[in-house]
């Protein structure tokens, strides 16, 4: 059989596979469209054309009934194994016709003169664009396909609308359907690659069982020029007869190997013992890329005539040769980019140690950290994050030699060992090479990325002889320029030892100051700006360490988060800020306390009983509480959902804090039931003369007093910011503009304050 016939049942197999997976999904997915359908048009045919209603309802029963039959069909049909293209090809335009239907409802029952309901509507069809993700994910075009039609049908017919609403629908749905296409794209590829591992896997098992029986054996009599092959090696080798001249079969040895054939047989001859020898060498040419590898068991022996004679038995080891292969790439190299793994950077480094410590010669680590990596993956999502890292190892291979070793240590880390150095400079002039990545912008798909680098180097034996301490130094190096502006090179300086031991010192601070109640409550006003009233405020923390006075949140919540004392943080925070709370409800102050909560913190378990617990214990009414989660957990629906809908059961109020810096989906919004928007103060400080802030600012603004939610705008610094949000009807606001965070005792007068000028007014 050809390579060709193998390559096309590979994909034949690999087609099947995923024919099985998608019909097997198609009741399911009619179920779910079906009983979509008959909500939407239950919800819908009292404010749009009846007719128009039950004739989409009845186009999109048709065509699932007619995937649902063509399910059952494939299920019974014994030989579709061997008519994969027909079976695909049918799916392929029967969930295109899917797709057609549900694309058809914005255009039957859009219903003109209700906001309200084209978001339902919109929010509708980006659902169905997200459940092919789960119904379409192991074909990739026709999971993209699917969800382009809905996109382009959504679009073209909001823009054809051309409302004011309607176009700020139509740009947060480029936004949905921008994120629901990249995910697609990239659970498409992961579940193709799953069924080619599969199959590969497969295909390995295959080979070597077939191993076992390629076994073959040879005798060579030393008198003679030939030697005797059995039927399946002669095969092997690919020889017509079993009788074969000995220059022949040398002939079929790589090249390169040869010499070690002939030293093994010189050795077998002169050992009268005859305990035989095994060898292992290689069958091909020398421009062959992928030769046969060969064990061979050689003994010395006499046959019955008193001759000398030599009888090998063969066995071809290929298959397994290139198991053990990805076995040690797995083990030593970084699957995304090829370059060496941590575990293979030790070991070298071991090496390097070992051998500059015998031979009294230098040796430097290079290690390299891409600065707002996080960045890039949480805007760009994870598949360009992939490939900048690609790109960026591409860029190391080039820029230096083939001695130097480069390796990925994990996530955005790099490190490279450069031996047998002379001094500083020829060090400092590699890092600059690799520096030079960050001169210019990189294009990866549509975005384009300002890499950043910081990159630090440490020397054997200035920095250190042992390789532990070595990278000890060298991570001190990068805790020092990441804290001093980052993008840049340095060298480890014993002075990056007090910055080491400050951080471990500001750690263990940090563990005291919890026991020894260190923490204070500041608050920031949150201003109705319909009335000019105070409306709530936000709970903000501050550390008041006992020698360097108070630390803004910025310089230790990071450090919480890592030697994972932020859970215990935040549970201070609520109660406290419920207690204070309460205090000026006593005090006859009616007002709303909002506290933002970490990521950690809120996915911990117990979270929901701890916050109605921290409610009940203080006294205060439930819906005075506002919880702020980031965007960022917005996008993990499944984990969170419970978690608000629990929340909002017993009146607590939810917040999405620094809205519009991330993926917004506007499904995810509605699963997770929030009661408020906060605009990042991202958006707000180029108010009003940035046309691209004004444009998001108003299209949020909108989204969230449409959606029905409340809308805060962070970091109102001036009248001009403020007149534009009146303008908006934003009602609520934060800023320095009105008050900067204070302490809880200046916080009523300046609540006094604000109300004496009201009356004024």
């Amino acid at each position: 059989m050809d390579m060709g016939d193998t390559s096309s049942k590979r994909r034949d197999a690999i087609r099947h596979s995923q024919n099985v997976l998608l019909y097997s999904g198609v009741k399911f997915s009619a179920f779910g469209s079906l009983a979509a359908s008959v909500v939407l048009v239950s919800t819908f045919d009292s404010i749009v054309n009846v007719a128009m209603c039950y004739l989409w309802m009845a186009i999109v029963s048709s065509v699932y009934l007619v995937r649902v039959f063509d399910s059952n069909r494939f299920s019974n049909d014994f030989s579709a194994e061997t008519r994969t293209h027909h079976w695909s090809s049918r799916f392929f335009w029967q969930a295109l016709m899917s797709a057609a239907a549900w694309a058809s409802s914005i255009w039957l029952m859009f219903p003109e003169s209700h906001p309200a309901y084209q978001v339902l509507l919109v929010l509708t069809i980006g659902a169905v664009a997200g459940g092919a993700l789960a119904s379409l994910p192991y074909d990739n075009k026709l999971s993209l396909a699917f969800q382009a039609i809905l996109f382009l049908s959504v679009e073209i017919k909001l823009i054809s609308v051309s409302t004011q609403f309607s176009l700020e629908l139509a740009l947060y749905s480029l936004f949905v359907f921008g994120f629901l296409i990249s995910c697609g794209a990239k659970v498409g590829i992961n579940y193709l690659e799953l069924l080619r591992l599969k199959q590969d896997s497969q295909d390995n098992n295959i080979a070597l069982i077939k191993t076992t029986e390629q076994m073959g054996y040879w005798q060579w009599k030393m008198n003679s020029k030939s030697v005797d092959l059995s039927d399946n090696l002669a095969k092997l080798l690919g020889f017509d007869s079993k009788v074969v001249p000995i220059e022949r079969c040398m002939e079929q040895i790589h090249p390169d190997d040869r010499r070690l054939i002939h030293s093994s047989l010189n050795t077998i001859i002169e050992d009268e013992h005859g305990e035989g020898t095994a060898i292992e060498y290689r069958l091909g040419s020398i421009d062959d890329p992928a030769p046969r590898h060969i064990r061979q068991l050689i003994k010395r022996m006499t046959d019955t005539e008193g001759n000398l004679c030599l009888l090998g038995s063969v066995q071809d080891i290929s298959a397994i040769k290139t198991a053990e292969k990805k076995m040690y790439n797995m083990a030593y190299y970084d699957g995304l980019t090829q370059l060496a793994n941590r575990a293979h950077f030790h070991e070298h480094l071991e090496r390097y140690t070992f051998r500059a410590k015998n031979t009294s010669k230098k040796y430097s680590i290079i290690y390299i950290d891409l600065d707002n990596f996080k960045g890039v993956n949480d805007s760009y999502g994870h598949e360009c994050g992939d490939l900048y890292l690609s790109a960026f190892a591409d860029h190391l291979r080039s820029s230096l030699s083939r001695t130097d070793f480069i390796s990925r240590l994990g996530g955005d880390e790099f490190c490279i060992l450069l031996h047998d150095i002379s001094d500083e400079n020829d060090v400092e002039k590699i890092a600059k090479r690799c520096l030079a990545f960050s001169d210019q912008p990189i294009t990866i798909g549509n975005h384009r990325i300002h890499p950043k680098l910081s990159i630090v180097i440490s020397l054997f034996p200035e920095h250190g002889d042992i390789p532990d301490q070595i990278v000890k130094r060298a991570d001190m190096a990068m805790y020092y320029v990441k804290q001093h502006g980052k993008q840049s090179i340095a060298f480890y300086r014993e002075s990056m030892e007090y910055d080491a031991t400050e951080r471990v010192r500001l750690e263990a601070d940090l563990r005291q100051a919890l026991a020894d109640d260190d923490f204070e409550l500041w608050y920031q006003p949150k201003m109705d700006i319909r009335n000019n009233t105070v409306a709530g405020v936000e709970a903000l923390i501050r550390w008041r360490h006992p020698e360097k006075g108070l630390i803004p949140p910025d310089l230790f919540i990071t450090t919480a988060e890592r030697v994972g004392v932020i859970k215990e943080i935040g549970q201070w925070v609520l109660v406290t800020a419920c207690e204070q709370l309460k205090l000026w409800n006593d005090q006859g102050y009616q007002l709303e306390m909002a506290v933002n909560i970490s990521s950690d913190h809120f996915a911990a378990e117990g979270f929901t009983h701890f916050v109605n617990k921290a409610v009940a214990d203080s006294g205060i009414a439930p819906s005075d509480l506002e919880v702020e989660i980031t965007e960022s957990l917005s996008r993990d629906p499944t984990a969170h959902t419970q978690i608000c809908h629990e929340l909002r059961a017993e009146g607590i109020r939810v917040a999405i804090d620094d809205f519009g810096t991330g993926y917004s989906s506007l499904s995810v919004l509605g699963k997770l039931e929030v009661d408020s928007l906060k605009i990042d103060r991202s958006f707000i400080q180029h108010l009003p003369e940035d046309t691209t802030s004004k444009l998001m600012v108003k299209a949020i603004t909108d989204l969230a007093l449409g959606l029905g939610y409340d809308c805060v705008a962070e970091g109102v610094e001036t009248v001009e910011q403020l007149d534009f949000l009146k303008n908006l009807n934003c009602p609520y606001v934060q800023g320095y503009l009105f008050s900067k965070p204070i302490p809880a005792e200046e916080f009523i007068p300046f609540l006094l304050s604000t109300q004496a000028q009201h009356r004024a007014a």
